[in-house]
């Protein structure tokens, strides 16, 4: 019975609505991580020290975070498309900035400010245009390869930014992410039409501060979403220290380092790959189980190897491969049981993801993080709090099912 209801949502799963939520979702992601490889060449050209530098990555995730408890209300209310463009153009303005004055510092600031203010629509729009068109099985489906998208353009992007760095100045890469800004914004004009299921409505301030408050109180939200939370950290401060691990000790230029970026993006790949087959077999918690086990093996793997481009590398790669199968179990866990209300819930758990990237991440990379072995304690550290999470949740719902048989 299970293989015929499974063959026949895959028959029917639909690649339009993917699409259109990959090409949007890609705004944001690229903005996080494009400017990895230049953060050491930025430090010197300016003359900021690496915690001041760290600052430009802090910014637009805070700005990225924040700005989604607007946006996902808001497109619950009038729409997905409007609020595509109106972030995208906000995230056009910040960028022309970084591109204008980008010898200032200060300014970089501000346009990272305001490119990250204008990104967060975009990580609540591809989920949400995701749980419009999916259900069940085909909405896990479809969160599983957006997870390729959205974990593999924070690895990629580095790749092109830089080469662009390298060859052409990091200034060069803000106009190469002006140029894709204007393609993906035209793209999303032409093409991406309104998925919202139910009629639009009036945007109430009281009734999305209510709503707010109800779900951060909601321990079925707060556990699913926490899974994304600790695994986006977990990739952040690795993209935040592999720069100058890899540039300033180990002597790579800034192209060579988003060269070797490629590798990783296997992983997630692999991850993803692999919870579309475990699916149809397992329950999610014994495929979370899995993929906090290759979590740990990732950190092992830094604390009991030398520093080497080649031990840096493998054990991020490792843990991309737990991040691939932990975003779309931990987003089709979240989403799947709010159909009305999947743009706040984005929203809260995007803002809450960011922030504690944000704030965590340039808290951890200033203070503690700055060497492998540093980063395997981290690792081991994040799997940890991953399976008090996993464990909490099973205590409560045993619980829950023993007071509905008494």
């Amino acid at each position: 019975m299970k293989t015929e209801t499974t063959t026949s949502a895959v028959n029917a799963f639909k690649k339009t609505p993917l699409l259109l939520a990959m090409m949007i979702i890609a705004t944001g992601q690229v903005g996080v991580s494009i400017y990895l490889p230049s953060l050491p060449l930025i430090s010197q050209d300016l003359a900021v020290s690496q915690a001041q530098v760290q600052s430009i990555v802090t910014m637009f995730l805070l700005a990225f975070g924040l700005s989604q408890l607007f946006y996902g209300p808001l497109s619950d209310a009038i729409g997905r498309r409007p609020v595509f463009l109106i972030g995208q153009g906000v995230y056009l303005i910040g960028t022309l900035i970084c591109v204008l004055f980008a010898n200032s510092f200060d300014a970089l600031l501000m346009g990272r400010l305001l490119q990250g203010l204008g990104a967060g629509s975009a990580s609540v729009l591809g989920r949400s245009v995701l749980r419009d068109s999916y259900d069940g099985f085909n909405l896990t489906k479809a969160l599983s390869y957006l997870s390729i998208t959205a974990s593999i353009l924070p690895i990629i992007s580095p790749v092109f930014g830089g080469w662009v760095a390298f060859h052409f100045g990091w200034q060069s890469v803000f106009m190469a992410v002006l140029i894709y800004l204007l393609a993906i914004v035209a793209l999303g004009w032409m093409v991406l039409p309104e998925t919202l299921p139910y009629a639009k409505s009036r945007f109430n301030v009281r009734k999305v501060l209510l709503a707010y408050r109800e779900l951060i109180t909601n321990k079925q939200v707060l556990t699913s979403a926490s899974y994304n939370w600790i695994s986006y950290l977990g990739a952040v401060v690795s993209l935040s220290v592999l720069p100058f691990l890899l540039q300033n000790e180990l002597g790579m230029t800034a192209s060579q380092y988003g060269q070797a970026m490629i590798i990783p993006s296997a992983g997630l790949l692999i991850g993803s790959v692999t919870v579309n087959r475990l699916n149809h077999y397992f329950q999610p918690s014994q495929i979370l189980c899995l993929a906090f086990t290759v979590m740990a093996i990732a950190g092992l793997w830094l604390l009991l190897t030398p520093l080497s481009v080649g031990h840096l590398i493998t054990a991020f790669t490792i843990l991309t491969i737990a991040q691939g199968m932990t975003f779309p179990l931990s987003m089709s866990m979240l989403l799947e049981p709010h159909p009305n209300r999947v743009g706040a819930v984005s929203a809260l758990s995007g803002s809450i993801q960011m922030c504690v990237a944000g704030f965590g991440g340039g808290f951890l990379v200033r203070n503690y993080v700055s060497s492998q072995n540093d980063l395997g304690i981290f690792y081991l550290a994040i799997t940890v709090s991953m399976v008090l999470v996993l464990l909490g949740s099973r205590v409560k719902q045993d619980n829950h099912d023993l007071e509905k048989s008494l």
